[in-house]
């Protein structure tokens, strides 16, 4: 997708010095991340590890603490609130969704407001229904429709929509 918008915007000459490269940038970054990151889902947790395929090994590595928010990768499915793809009705589309966001109440109450929790956790989104807790998105780089099969599997909590 990424990569396809990057190259159409290429061609056009206002975007092209502007929203092309970035967009390309974009498209190359979600390409070395397909390789390097996994999705695990154990039976109690969903986790984010690193490949070691770079160095031959099958063995997956801890990827080290949030960048955000702090703490480990991995989430129990208990602590999961709700979850959905962006956009919404692409998950049955071939291309599939874009974004997959997941909010848990496992990571620390005091982090729970910082980047988009500060909107997903306001009076307004909790007077709408919204539940607290820590909300976390990252780019659709796996099977989502298997991933989100996954959570369903496990337990894990889901607003539904209206």
């Amino acid at each position: 997708f990424f990569l396809g918008t990057g190259l159409f915007f290429e061609q056009l000459p206002i975007l092209k010095y502007t929203l092309g490269p970035l967009t390309l940038a974009l498209a190359l970054l979600f390409f070395v991340q397909s390789f390097r990151i996994r999705f695990v889902c154990d039976d109690k947790a969903f986790s984010l590890k690193e490949s070691k395929l770079w160095t031959r090994s099958d063995e997956l590595g801890d990827t080290g603490q949030n960048i955000v928010v702090g703490g480990d990768n991995s989430w129990t499915y208990s602590s999961f609130v709700n979850y959905e793809t962006f956009p919404k009705g692409w998950i049955d589309l071939p291309q599939g969704p874009i974004l997959i966001y997941f909010k848990e109440t496992q990571t620390d109450k005091t982090k729970w407001s910082e980047g988009p929790g500060q909107s997903a956790n306001s009076p307004d989104a909790l007077a709408k229904g919204a539940i607290p807790g820590q909300v976390h998105f990252f780019p659709a780089l796996c099977d989502a429709k298997a991933l989100i099969s996954e959570w369903e599997k496990r337990g894990a909590k889901k607003i539904s929509s209206t």
